[in-house]
């Protein structure tokens, strides 16, 4: 089993629900059960994309010291789902390709058999 295309997979779900939530959040359909689940969604994606995700903690910190933005407000769940679906989609897309590559980087010379 390829456990590395199944967390790729559930990470994609759980980017596409966390955008639709942020639509709803957007077309002014807020509420506190939306944004709980929002805040669920934003845990889970943060583990499936460690270790990558671990740079959205020093953003959310710092907003949090200059901006006055806490974490679980209606802005800091924009940030965090902002920061999540880059570092995210930054991991399992782009970086993935180099740590396991589906085909082998270099290729064997079958010289034996060429004289």
């Amino acid at each position: 089993m390829n456990y590395k295309m199944t967390f790729k997979r559930i990470w994609t779900g759980l980017a596409i629900i966390s955008v639709s939530f942020l639509a709803f959040r957007w077309f002014a359909f807020d509420s506190q059960i939306l944004q709980n689940a929002h805040l669920v969604l934003n845990s889970v994606m943060f583990i499936l994309s460690l270790p990558c995700s671990v740079f959205a903690v020093p953003v959310v910190l710092l907003s949090a010291h200059y901006l006055g933005m806490n974490a679980a407000s209606s802005d800091g769940i924009v940030l965090n789902t902002v920061l999540l679906l880059l570092l995210g989609g930054l991991q399992w897309f782009w970086i993935l390709r180099f740590w396991s590559p589906s085909e082998p980087i270099m290729q064997k010379l079958d010289l034996a058999d060429a004289g």
